[in-house]
């Protein structure tokens, strides 16, 4: 008689044990699971800039919509190597939207610097829209949600 009550006091303290396990893991777990918006634009985009400065570097056309906003740039040097480069992209939350500041530079004779940031701002918002979650509706001004949070991306392009 005496071992059965013992084998039931093991199993409540193996189901208390457990029950403190799963509620700490419930507890501490999904912090860690869940998607930071900030640290992922600033992922989307810092990938999609140095992409387009790749592209830009490399001087060479394709035809297809997703870089057609580089393109002009290309055919504006001449298809000449310019060096673009990404210097860094730095992000700040003001009001609930985040604001995405993207610097790029590149050595070489002068091109129109806004004709370069908008062909830019093209591409990076276009190739985060087509390739990762992120909402767009295709207006240049206009700006990007990610699960409900407005993105506004700025491109600066400066000639070293």
């Amino acid at each position: 008689m005496w071992s059965s009550r013992r084998k039931g006091q093991t199993a409540i303290e193996v189901l208390f044990i457990t029950a403190v396990i799963l509620t700490g893991v419930l507890v501490v777990i999904p912090p860690y699971l869940h998607e930071n918006t900030a640290v992922s634009i600033v992922s989307y985009v810092k990938s999609s800039a140095s992409d387009a400065c790749a592209y830009l570097n490399a001087g060479v056309v394709t035809h297809d919509d997703i870089h057609d906003p580089l393109n002009g740039i290309i055919t504006a040097t001449n298809y000449s190597y310019r060096a673009f480069r990404l210097l860094g992209v730095r992000t700040e939350e003001v009001n609930g939207t985040i604001k995405v500041d993207v610097k790029i530079t590149y050595t070489g004779a002068g091109l129109p610097e806004s004709t370069v940031e908008r062909g830019i701002t093209q591409y990076i918002k276009t190739d985060v829209s087509v390739r990762t979650d992120v909402e767009w509706s295709g207006e240049l001004n206009d700006p990007l949600y990610l699960n409900g949070k407005k993105i506004e991306i700025n491109v600066d392009v400066v000639r070293e």
